[in-house]
């Protein structure tokens, strides 16, 4: 494969990621990183080789670990993994980091994700921080709600997704509030407004005990040129009854992202991938 057909698969596959749905893009940018839970909301620069910073965004889901999307961590098109990953928890802007920048030590994605077919519910990862993050004692707790519950979310509450958007100045965290619209065994659906960039972002939901996680959110919906809508001025916003869409958290999901080195078998097995591309056991 040439280096310009890598590069159009690669764009391709980052514009797939998210649309802003219509009939306005509600996005807010959050100006207090330090408060929580905007603290643990991470932008994470994934270097893929010549130094550039390729985004996408997570949540500390304790002092070491980060949940992201799959796909933030390894490209289906170049085959392998980012060479490097600097995870900036709470950035604020291009040039603001309250937080600082850990590195990643080494990483996980399920072996689902890895050999498909069908990579959508698989298409969560955990990332081990070279050190543990000081500044907060305090991480959103990943929960799984039930179908009756997720019901009553859908009526009572909204989600919020909060992440780094491309579409909006470099290191700028941007954040919304919509309806749950749809609940399969293995995916949320929504109208929350996102872009490319927001990958790995957490999906909270407040039931009454403060922000919890109850989905990764990973995909969106294209318009007929391919691209996403509403992230780019050539393009027009998602027509209203269009959802975007992340892996619900399970109790399976769950125990595979707090222990991601237990070994397990078949699709659920967490494959360690290397930093400076390649994977272990892939």
């Amino acid at each position: 494969m040439s280096l310009a057909e890598l590069l159009r698969l690669e764009a391709a596959a980052d514009a797939a990621d998210l649309s802003v749905v219509g009939p306005r893009d509600s996005r807010v940018q959050e100006i207090d990183t330090r408060r929580f839970p905007w603290s643990t909301v991470c932008h994470l620069c994934r270097d893929f080789g010549g130094g550039s910073c390729a985004g996408c965004s997570g949540v500390l889901i304790g002092p070491d670990r980060v949940l992201t999307a799959a796909h933030c961590l390894w490209s289906l098109a170049r085959r392998a993994a980012p060479r490097g990953i600097t995870v900036f928890p709470g950035r604020t802007d291009r040039d603001t980091f309250p937080f600082g920048a850990v590195p990643a030590r080494r990483f996980w994605v399920p072996h689902g994700f890895l050999e498909g077919p069908e990579r959508t519910i698989w298409d969560f990862g955990v990332v081990e921080l070279a050190r543990p993050v000081r500044h907060t004692r305090r991480f959103p707790p990943l929960v799984a709600p039930d179908d009756a519950e997720l019901a009553r979310v859908a009526v009572e509450r909204r989600l919020v997704i909060a992440g780094y958007p491309a579409d909006r100045p470099l290191g700028t965290l941007w954040r919304h509030a919509e309806r749950l619209k749809k609940v399969t065994p293995r995916r949320l659906f929504y109208s929350v407004d996102t872009c490319p960039g927001h990958s790995g972002s957490p999906v909270f939901v407040d039931r009454g005990r403060g922000a919890e996680v109850i989905a990764v959110h990973t995909s969106g919906i294209l318009d007929a040129e391919g691209r996403s809508y509403g992230c780019d001025r050539r393009t027009v916003l998602a027509p209203p009854g269009l959802l975007n869409s992340g892996v619900r958290l399970t109790p399976a999901v769950v125990a595979a992202i707090r222990r991601p080195e237990r070994a397990r078998a078949g699709p659920w097995r967490m494959v360690e991938l290397r930093p400076a591309g390649g994977d272990r056991g892939h």
